[in-house]
């Protein structure tokens, strides 16, 4: 029994390493300081890139609508193992070694502030296939300060098909058919987050309204069976894209940031 849960475990081993990590990171900013906030963490992330940072994306939104954090940064990596390795202040320090002492004090006033605003921060990791957990539409301009809307749920069986079933019945058509950009699942791997999250890219409040009021229909086995791994209630947030990292530099959304 013991040499068969070894086999077991080793496969789950080879299956994580396939899949893309997500480090949810969530804080809770005073509404009048969120402006403050993303000032402070572009000039941090900028400084923050290197040869010590195995990071591959990152995206912040602020929160809009619902119960949830008011800041939610989601921090991308092709694995576990990289997400580990991943050394964001070794970087900084780096870079700050590099600057001139007048500026050393500067920037290290910068990252103090910002590192105030992580204060009693949660986080979470969540695992992601991008070649079948995710679907959009070509050519997306996502340097806009589109609605990103995350659906939290728990299963009473497979999370995977939960996530599946979701999937085909509302995401896909969604995009292909739709007014969704795009959109996607992760599923739980370490920390207190839910089992799924379910999210989708809207270009605005209104297209979102739009959408979801024409969900599609036309796959009921897939609507059915998504609904029948729901467990217990779930919550839903609505964010606004405030920026992402783009070739090492946080890029504001909207034009000319």
């Amino acid at each position: 029994m013991k040499k068969f849960n070894l086999i077991l475990m080793l496969l789950a081993t080879i299956t994580m390493s396939a899949q893309a990590v997500w480090e949810a990171t969530y804080l809770d900013v005073p509404a009048t300081k969120i402006g403050k906030f993303v000032e402070l963490h572009k000039k941090t992330t900028d400084m923050a890139q290197g040869e010590d940072r195995t990071i591959v994306g990152s995206w912040v939104y602020r929160h809009w609508y619902g119960s949830g954090h008011s800041i939610v940064i989601y921090d991308l990596f092709k694995s576990a193992e990289d997400a580990v390795k991943d050394d964001f202040f070794g970087a900084l320090r780096k870079n700050v070694d590099k600057l001139s002492e007048a500026e050393q004090k500067e920037m290290s006033e910068v990252v103090t502030e910002w590192w105030s605003f992580f204060k009693n921060h949660t986080d979470e990791m969540r695992m992601h296939n991008p070649e079948t957990d995710h679907v959009s539409k070509p050519d997306v301009d996502w340097d806009i300060p589109f609605v990103f809307v995350v659906g939290s749920y728990n299963s009473s069986g497979s999370e995977a098909d939960l996530a599946k079933a979701y999937m085909e019945w509302s995401t896909r058509p969604g995009v292909e058919n739709g007014l969704q950009l795009g959109g996607g699942s992760t599923l739980h791997y370490k920390g207190s987050g839910s089992d799924v999250q379910l999210y989708g890219g809207f270009k605005n409040i209104k297209e979102f309204a739009e959408s979801i009021s024409n969900q599609a229909t036309d796959n009921p086995e897939a609507r059915a069976k998504f609904w029948s791994l729901v467990e217990g209630s779930h919550s839903d947030q609505i964010y606004i894209h405030v920026g992402h990292l783009v070739n090492g530099k946080f890029d504001l959304a909207g034009p000319d940031n």
